[in-house]
């Protein structure tokens, strides 16, 4: 039986982070370039840089994966092929991706390249995987949220190379679902400038008021994930690659928990039925590594759970300057080098000749003719001198045998050039016996690739309809008693709370199905019931919020229309063209500015949310349940829990009990009415939408008289004198935008 391999797969922020990587005995290393990484502040690699670090890579026959994994602006999207062109050129192993436009480009114009689907897209099961493996992807990163069940699911029908994350600091969020950060500072984390707002300190209580005396904690904050014990049963799950988190880490950082891991996954393949128990002075010596205040192996066996929380100030413990000294001694200090076998052969009259060999890779050249020596001839030791300096190469030599006949000369200059060949020879062979290890993706052809998109209804050609998203009944009843909204969006777990809701459906009325934030295994049990209200006959479409839902409805044959929420993200004319294919209609993000959104094809069927608290995280980890317990109410439609920041700034927090996750919403609602006069003028979206989520029924009905007062052609006096509902709102990124 073939042994089992497992990659593992290390962080570089800088290239002394990479020879550390390779030093300590990383598989595979990935990093980011001067573009389109998400680590803006880590060191990051020049184009140069990174070609060099190919052609050590592959001397060593490891891998480099190139992080390209943030959404990309239309402005941004013509230097995309330039930067990866000549990167692809010098052997690349891999791009990791975020942006569906960015990974359908990479796909058509490097065919045989590895696309690996970033854990940022938020692939949460086998529907979003399947759907990606259509694209070209190769390689998940999942949700670290999943279990180690949904991990093997995942791995099993669908066939993907699987990488997971197995160390280091854990996101409080799902990632690629956060816009925390990016709407309090600017500083997105889908663009990789997150100012981790989740390690910030909140006061949290059950009802929404200031000035309680309720303790201050850091709810926000996860412990540092560490997963040494559970290698065995990770790599028994089938997972294809381990990777470490840490690009904005340092060198002792990435080569201590590298060699760790390195140890204890090449002790358990060499004997799996041997007894595996983890040394305590490895741990201990893990533990002084940058962990931040404490530890957890993650979501491998949980779905949440306060254990996972470090409720006091989080903040790194520091490391053992002893820990510190002999990691930099033994994998930073010096590299590793490949030992190198040498024979050589110099006979006066005869062309000199030298061969080296190394892993079974021989190269043999031949240099100047040698002279027959006047007064000095060459010894044994002058040759092995000239010819064992390797010097600032990647080998060693470890023995060299001369042949020689005692009487002849030659310059330095030519035995220095007769070692420089052979080194160069040498090096590349090794480098085209492992670069040329490149496979198209074992995917669908392109005519499969295109059968598999779902073909669209007709577009209506009306535009700025306003329409109305709803979360509880009250907001529903709201909604309805305005004859000017047509659309009403609602949201599919009302249904499932309240089973008497359909009952509130008007026959004038266009309603579509909203699907869950996070669609999850444990949302399967659920999926009869959202079938049975498309068979209703009561909705005229469904919205997605993310790509597992997009194939769930696919491979049902769902024929109804399908548009997408603003969670699945169209950044650039690319992917908004990609998935206008598929959809009726696409909402527009929520972080690009006005000159941004107008960048992108006004021919496009598009929504633009108007009004709304913004989702601020996704989590499956709960609030409440770490704070206080867990109440288990998929009924009820009040599941609230509020945080208060160091500025006494109120955020609401809802759980979601019937798919087990929070939303934590933003402190005051997005409000474009300011704007609203400049965009019915550009008359370029179809849908402008007022989103509803904690709204009272009361609070609903006045945002709603308020909007359509400002979008009828004649306005009243009556709406002219009215004032928006809220003193406080914001205008999110429609003026600012992100960097």
């Amino acid at each position: 039986m073939r042994k089992q391999r497992v990659e593992l797969l290390a962080p570089a922020g800088d290239f002394v982070c990479f020879r550390a990587a390779v030093n300590a005995g990383a598989d595979a290393v990935y990093l980011g370039g001067e573009q389109y990484g998400a680590r803006a502040y880590a060191g990051n690699f020049s184009s140069e840089e990174i070609v060099n670090a190919l052609k050590i890579a592959h001397i060593f026959d490891r891998k480099i994966y190139l992080t390209v994994n943030t959404l990309v602006k239309e402005s941004e999207f013509g230097d995309l092929i330039p930067y990866i062109a000549p990167l692809y050129d010098a052997g690349l192993d891999g791009v990791i991706v975020q942006d569906i436009g960015v990974l359908n480009c990479l796909h058509d114009t490097f065919p045989d390249l590895e696309l690996h689907a970033s854990t940022q897209i938020t692939v949460t099961g086998v529907y979003g995987a399947a759907y990606l493996k259509k694209l070209g992807v190769c390689r998940v990163v999942p949700a670290r949220e999943l279990s180690i069940e949904e991990v093997r699911d995942i791995k099993e029908k669908t066939g993907l190379e699987i990488e997971c994350f197995i160390h280091g600091a854990m996101c409080y969020a799902y990632s690629g679902q956060c816009l925390f950060s990016s709407i309090l500072g600017g500083r997105s984390g889908n663009r990789g400038r997150c100012a981790g707002p989740c390690r910030l300190p909140y006061t949290a209580c059950r009802l929404p008021y200031t000035g309680h005396k309720n303790r201050t904690q850091y709810p926000l904050s996860l412990k540092d994930m560490y997963t040494l014990p559970m290698l065995p049963e990770l790599i028994r799950a089938g997972i294809d690659s381990f990777k470490i988190e840490g690009r904005m880490k340092s060198p002792e950082y990435v080569a201590g928990v590298t060699a760790m891991y390195r140890k204890y996954i090449d002790l358990y393949l060499e004997n799996p039925e041997k007894a595996y128990r983890i040394d305590p002075k490895d741990e201990q010596m893990i533990r002084k590594l940058y962990i931040r205040s404490d530890i957890c192996d993650g979501y491998y066996h949980r779905h949440n759970d306060k254990s996972m929380v470090t409720l006091k100030e989080p903040g790194y413990s520091g490391s053992s300057p002893e820990v510190l000294k002999d990691i930099r001694e033994q994998y930073i200090s010096r590299n590793i080098l490949l030992p190198v076998t040498g024979f050589a052969k110099i006979y006066a009259e005869n062309p000199a000749e030298l061969t080296f060999v190394c892993n079974g890779t021989s190269v043999s050249v031949t240099g100047e003719t040698a002279s027959q020596a006047l007064s000095k001839p060459l010894s044994r030791e002058d040759i092995s001198q000239r010819l064992g300096k390797l010097g600032d190469t990647c080998f060693s030599l470890s023995e060299l045998v001369v042949d020689t006949d005692g009487a002849s000369f030659m310059p330095v200059k030519a035995l220095n050039e007769l070692r420089r060949t052979a080194v160069s020879q040498l090096e590349h062979v090794i480098l085209e016996q492992n670069s040329s290890r490149r496979k198209t993706s074992a995917v669908n052809s392109d005519a499969e690739r295109i059968s598999a998109c779902r073909k669209t209804v007709g577009q209506s050609r009306e535009t700025n309809v306003p329409c109305v998203l709803v979360t509880t009944c009250e907001q529903l009843l709201a909604a309805n008693a305005f004859s000017e909204i047509r659309s009403i969006y609602i949201d599919a777990d009302l249904f499932l709370r309240e089973a008497a809701a359909q009952k509130s459906l008007l026959p004038d009325k266009e309603y579509f199905l909203v699907l869950p934030h996070i669609f999850r295994k444990r949302t399967y049990k659920y999926l009869s019931s959202y079938e049975a209200l498309f068979d209703s006959g009561s909705f005229a479409g469904v919205m997605v919020r993310n790509f597992e839902e997009l194939e769930w409805l696919n491979e049902t044959g769902y024929t109804g229309r399908v548009e997408s929420d603003y969670t699945v993200y169209a950044w650039n004319n690319t992917s908004l063209a990609f998935l206008s294919e598929q959809l009726d209609c696409v909402t527009l993000p929520l972080e690009l500015n006005r000159r941004e959104l107008n960048k992108l094809s006004a021919g496009r069927s598009t929504s633009l949310v108007l009004y709304g608290h913004i989702p601020m995280m996704y989590s499956a980890n709960c609030v409440r349940k770490t704070l206080d317990h867990c109440i288990n109410d998929g009924a009820s439609a009040d599941n609230k829990y509020y945080l208060t920041d160091r500025y006494q700034n109120i955020f609401t927090v809802v759980q979601n009990c019937i798919h087990c996750y929070n939303v934590l919403y933003n402190t005051v609602p997005l409000s474009l009415h300011g704007q609203l006069e400049d965009i019915l003028k550009k008359s370029s979206y179809h849908k402008l939408r007022l989103d509803f989520s904690i709204e009272s029924e009361t609070q609903t009905r006045a945002v709603i008289e308020y909007y359509l007062g400002l979008m009828t052609e004649i306005p009243c006096e009556e709406n002219a004198a009215k004032v928006f509902p809220y003193k406080e709102f914001t205008n999110g990124h429609y003026k600012r935008g992100v960097e």
